[in-house]
Order: structure tokens, then sequence, then C-alpha cells
């Protein structure tokens, strides 16, 4: 026997959770691999130090190398915000950029600003 005002409540319980779950796995969907190209490209960013300071290649080869992986993983790198310095004890590379996500109610503004050293051997 149903009690009064219990009409309902569980459908609307049902609706919001679903409304969630949905809006949740829409989230993942924009954010997730924008999320993990970031992490390749910090990944080679932490390779191309390593690198650098082994191989003494250029600052020149290492920034293409950089820019060409940021290209194909879709990351939006201007060359100017890619940045190499090297001393006499490591070599030092930075990269940074934004990266706009549309998630229809509002514009999520992922921000990357990756620094990796490696020491001079």
């Amino acid at each position: 026997m149903r009690k009064i005002g219990q009409r309902g409540e569980g459908r609307v319980g049902f609706i919001i959770t679903l409304v969630l779950v949905i809006a949740g796995i829409f989230v993942g969907v924009k954010v997730i691999p924008v999320r993990i190209n970031a992490y390749q490209l910090k990944d080679t960013l932490r390779e191309e130090a390593r690198f650098a300071s082994v191989n003494h290649n250029s600052d020149s080869e290492v920034k293409q190398r950089i820019l060409d992986q940021a290209q194909s993983l879709q990351i939006p790198l201007d060359p100017e915000n890619v940045t190499i310095k090297r001393n006499k004890k490591e070599v030092i590379v930075r990269a940074k950029f934004v990266q706009p996500i549309d998630l229809k109610v509002t514009v999520y503004s992922y921000r990357f600003d990756e620094e990796q050293r490696a020491p001079v051997f």
C-alpha cells in the first residue's frame, strides 16, 4: 500500500542520477583526451631534456621535435612558448599552452606549464 506523498519520488531520483551520470561522461569524454595528450607532451619534454644533455643536440633541433610532437597530438603549442636553457650543470626544457575545452555550458581553459630538467654529462 502506498502512502500519500510517495508518488514519483523514485523516478525523480533516477532522472537526477541519470542526468549527473550523463554529464560526468560528457565532461570525461571532453577532458580526458586533453589530459592524456598533455601527459604525453610532458613525457616528450622529459625525454628531450635527457637526450639534449647527453647528445648535445642543438636547441633548434630539440625545439622542433617538441613542436612536431605537439602538432601530432593536436596541442596548440606555439614556438615562442617552448624554451630551452642550458648552463654548465643542466638542460632546462619548458613548454606552456592553454587549450580551451568547450563544455557546451562553459569553456574550460586547460593550462599546461611544464618544465623538465636534466643534468649535463
